[in-house]
């Protein structure tokens, strides 16, 4: 999750909304990174381009479809739609830091017209039932961490020059 917050850290100074995901394969001999990145939802231009969802299609394209073995971790609980894309690519596992309530709560808060923090209030352990693929769920894991990366963005701003 460490390194996760770091991708989450380095999206916000690039203009993201700070949100970092990381996804590991379970070995023999313990955990290995396969993946880690940072959000690009801002930055891309497109609302679909979540970390969780891209970090999924990364390893999906050198991994196969099914990632029984691999464990997503996320700043941020997945949302519905990225939620469904573990459902789809069968991932192992899922620990989170901050859940959709959280981000809502701060969203109406401080969000701003720049970062609104919108949520969507379905949980991901209610789109693992409904899509039945049994996904074990750690949530708030590391979350006051993740929790201060609500403001990074905010307080880490490079001053404007003239």
């Amino acid at each position: 999750m460490e390194l996760a917050i770091a991708e989450a850290k380095r999206a916000g100074d690039r203009g993201d909304y700070p949100i970092g995901a990381v996804i590991t394969r379970l070995t023999g001999k313990g955990e290995v990174v396969i993946a880690s990145a940072g959000n690009r939802v801002k930055t891309s231009g497109s609302s679909i381009k979540h970390v969780e969802l891209e970090t999924l299609k990364y390893v999906s394209s050198g991994y196969g479809r099914y990632l029984p073995d691999f464990i997503l971790y996320s700043t941020h609980e997945p949302c519905a739609m990225c939620a469904g894309a573990c459902v789809w690519s069968r991932i192992g596992a899922v620990v989170y830091g901050v859940s959709q309530e959280d981000i809502a709560a701060y969203g109406r808060k401080r969000g701003t017209e720049d970062y609104k923090w919108r949520a969507c209030l379905i949980p991901c352990e209610l789109v693992f039932e409904k899509g039945n693929h049994h996904v074990p769920v750690v949530g708030g894991f590391l979350r006051e961490e993740c929790q201060k990366l609500f403001s990074y963005r905010t307080a880490h701003r490079p001053l404007k020059t003239a």
